[in-house]
């Protein structure tokens, strides 16, 4: 917004004010007292009471320009915060329809759940099996939005660094070309610590179109001369990654037969291309 009052408007009136009191031979405002006014002749006063005149309604139109600033700036800062409470509420509506969209996920795991106990009213569905359907379905929301880093080093015994791993993550990802998150991420290890090995590093964003644009820029690391050994993957479940081992081994066979084509792994099928 564009503000009528300025510093440079109230330290040209200070230089009037200051120009006044020379003549009176004070520093101050304050210092005028009626025998200095006493000491200066008739037709100076009568000047420097014209003077005086001008400044204050200098100063007036000063304050008007401030007031109305003033005024402008808490119209714009309301607005602002109107802005930000509905920004807020439109988060808390996601937020919502995610939560409905797990819950429903859930509610039709539990579905089959209890038509399983319907037909077989004889057996009986052991809880833990239960509880097993509920966690499938929240899982199955945080993996969409996960990947899985390996060959990240981790920190050393002495290091005492607790943000080692999201710092080099996040160089990883500027590297691959991932230049911004949206929102921040968590990262963990997998596994137990063993110096025999380095153990594969989780990442979990705010949204699972990060994690896919990570997934799809991962293949500039292959060159890097820093993080040419870091290979990033989907964050799969345990049967997931059986099915995904033999994609891996049909590849190499393919690619074997025929070199002259080129095969590659997409949506859980083996694709090809001259």
């Amino acid at each position: 917004m564009d503000l009528k009052f300025s510093l440079k408007q109230l330290y040209e009136f200070e230089d009037d004010v200051n120009g006044f009191l020379q003549p009176f031979h004070v520093k101050d405002v304050n210092d005028i007292s009626k025998s200095t006014l006493k000491s200066v002749h008739k037709d100076p006063l009568v000047e420097h009471t014209l003077k005086l005149v001008k400044l204050l309604k200098s100063s007036h139109e000063l304050l008007k320009y401030a007031a109305a600033d003033l005024d402008s700036l808490k119209c714009e800062q309301l607005q602002n915060q109107a802005r930000l409470i509905r920004v807020q509420e439109d988060l808390n509506v996601k937020k919502s329809v995610q939560l409905d969209s797990v819950e429903k996920t859930v509610d039709d795991k539990l579905s089959t759940w209890s038509s399983v106990v319907a037909k077989n009213s004889e057996k009986k569905v052991i809880q833990k099996e239960m509880k097993k359907a509920v966690k499938l379905a929240i899982n199955e929301k945080d993996r969409e939005r996960s990947v899985i880093m390996f060959n990240v080093q981790e920190r050393e015994v002495n290091d005492n660094n607790e943000h080692h791993d999201g710092q080099l993550a996040f160089k990883v990802m500027q590297r691959a070309g991932l230049q911004e998150q949206d929102g921040q991420f968590n990262c963990e290890r997998i596994g137990v610590a063993e110096s025999s090995r380095t153990r594969p590093l989780k990442l979990t964003f705010s949204s699972k179109s990060t994690a896919f644009e990570l997934l799809v820029k991962s293949k500039n690391l292959k060159d890097d001369g820093q993080y040419g050994n870091i290979f990033i993957v989907p964050d799969r479940t345990r049967e997931e990654r059986v099915e995904h081992r033999k994609l891996v081994e049909q590849l190499k066979v393919k690619r074997a037969e025929n070199p002259e084509k080129r095969f590659y792994i997409w949506n859980k099928s083996i694709m090809s291309s001259k």
